[in-house]
């Protein structure tokens, strides 16, 4: 085995496709913070007017003459209204920083929209707010806030609370960007047979080396993103790791913000491993760089794509690719409704990889590597 970790280190240390992969990786963490800076995502104050000028147009919709409690108009637009004037004492209370206030408003809030749900005609705006999930997890959140007596509001250009972002949106690109990075793992060796004849090596164990030369700097990308973190920290500090996040394991939680990047980064590895031993076999099977990228993103976006697959084929392995997703919840808001959690997506992609590893041990073990 070392042996043939020896001729993987050979072939592979000449390879400028895993500093380009290192250089990716710097370039999409400073867009993020570049991204965070531009629109101003985290600007609590930004994003509430944006929720009170949404508010505010669609109330304009409604045809009425007197707004007042006692009135007999439509229960939906007494309660838009008094989200308006909630969402507008947000407002205020982050103009005179005063984040209790504000979190006890975004809890009401969170309250208001939680009734709104039931009330006829909502189902005609509700694209417009939260989903009912998103509003559960809100809702914990604040409730959270309230009940610690939080006193300061989520600076997303701080070290932890950066990470936290960065990995709650990385889901819809790490299945990409790992399938660029394993699509031509076995190409050169079926193109360039040259570089591996005359070495007293296992296919199998040479499969192996590569698997680990692949994943080592996969592991290299994952830890180059805290060390890229880092000048945040230095200048706006490090955060909160106990911040709490709301996610969605079959039933609505908190778990702190240490827990979520730690839960990312193992599903992230257990994705990488995936994607690889498929890129293995798509390698042998077509032998084409482009036809393996192909067939990667054709499973990656149908149930994206086409959202009735994800309930048609609940076990599809490629529904639990994008791991945001279901730690938020989505799969609850599908026209058919189906419950896909990440303790299923753990099961679901462990059985993938070991029989993925039986069908590359029975096919690929052929004594000695000799393409000719």
């Amino acid at each position: 085995m070392f042996d043939s970790l020896k001729v993987g280190l050979l072939i592979e240390r000449s390879n400028q496709r895993n500093l380009a992969i290192l250089i990716a990786v710097l370039i999409i963490v400073f867009g993020f913070i570049f991204y965070i800076k531009a629109q101003s995502v985290g600007n609590q104050i930004f994003e509430q007017k944006g929720d009170y000028y949404s508010t505010q147009a669609i109330l304009s919709q409604f045809l009425v003459k007197d707004a007042s409690e006692t009135s007999d108009n439509s229960d939906l637009f007494k309660n838009l209204t008094e989200q308006k004037r909630t969402i507008a004492l947000q407002i205020a209370s982050l103009t005179m920083d005063n984040q209790t206030l504000y979190y006890e408003a975004s809890l009401h809030l969170t309250e208001l929209r939680q009734k709104a749900f039931d009330i006829e005609g909502y189902e005609e705006i509700s694209e417009l707010f939260p989903s009912k999930i998103q509003n559960s997890l809100d809702h914990l959140y604040f409730e959270e806030m309230k009940e610690v007596g939080k006193d300061t509001i989520l600076n997303l250009l701080q070290y932890i609370p950066f990470l936290l972002f960065f990995f709650s949106n990385v889901g819809v690109g790490w299945y990409i960007f790992v399938s660029f990075h394993t699509s031509s793992i076995l190409i050169d060796d079926f193109e360039h047979t040259s570089l591996i004849q005359g070495f007293p090596v296992r296919f199998d164990h040479y499969i192996l080396s590569k698997c680990i030369i692949s994943f080592s700097t996969t592991i290299a990308s994952i830890l180059l993103i805290f060390v890229c973190a880092t000048p945040l920290g230095i200048i706006n500090g490090f955060g909160d790791l106990s911040e709490p996040v709301g996610i969605y394991l079959g039933n609505v939680k908190l778990i702190s913000a240490l827990q979520y990047i730690a839960m990312s980064i193992g599903y992230m590895i257990l994705i990488s491993i995936f994607i690889m031993l498929l890129s293995i076999i798509l390698n042998f099977l077509l032998k084409n760089l482009y036809l393996t990228l192909f067939v990667h993103f054709i499973l990656f976006f149908l149930p994206a794509i086409f959202p009735a697959l994800i309930s048609l084929f609940p076990y599809n392995p490629f529904n639990f690719m994008n791991f945001n997703n279901i730690l938020r919840g989505f799969s609850t808001e599908l026209i058919k409704p189906i419950d896909i959690t990440m303790n299923l997506g753990l099961i679901i992609l462990s059985i993938s990889i070991i029989f993925m590893l039986f069908v590359i041990k029975t096919f690929f073990s052929i004594g000695k590597i000799g393409r000719g």
